[in-house]
């Protein structure tokens, strides 16, 4: 009997293991190459494509990474796309999630795009970090625009 739940007890640490979700870098590294950005507002639903949804799909190539999160820019560095890792759940993130268009070089007048996103994330079927806003927002990441 104690063989039993010993090795049952095994089985469930294993597979707790399986499902964690992953740590520190890791977590920014996944958030980067697999956070969907079709699935929460934010500046590229204007200009969703077909198959297109992570970062790199939109041009936010540039990656300076900083602790629990990144910066991401597009290659002529004319918006930014900014996520912290606020916590970890074995199926989810909360990431705080900022998107903001820059002035470059010679412009006039610079983007007026600035917003803040508290977002809940979790794994999807097709391998990609969907999000979802969380409309009170969390402790030390509130939306602005504030979300309806």
């Amino acid at each position: 009997m104690r063989m039993m739940v010993l090795a049952a007890w095994a089985a469930l640490v294993a597979a707790g293991a399986s499902m964690a979700a992953p740590t520190g870098g890791e977590q920014v590294q996944q958030v980067i190459r697999r956070l969907d950005l079709t699935s929460f507002p934010n500046s590229v639903g204007p200009r969703r494509l077909p198959g297109k949804a992570t970062f790199a799909d939109y041009g936010f190539v540039r990656i300076r990474k900083a602790g629990r999160g990144a910066s991401l820019f597009r290659e002529d560095e004319s918006w930014m796309m900014r996520f912290d890792v606020i916590s970890a759940g074995p199926r989810f993130l909360r990431l705080c999630f900022r998107d903001k268009g820059l002035a470059r070089p010679g412009d006039a007048s610079a983007p007026s795009y600035n917003a803040t996103s508290a977002l809940l994330v979790s794994m999807s079927r097709k391998g990609l970090w969907t999000a979802r806003q969380v409309k009170a927002g969390f402790a030390n990441c509130k939306n602005d625009p504030a979300a309806v």
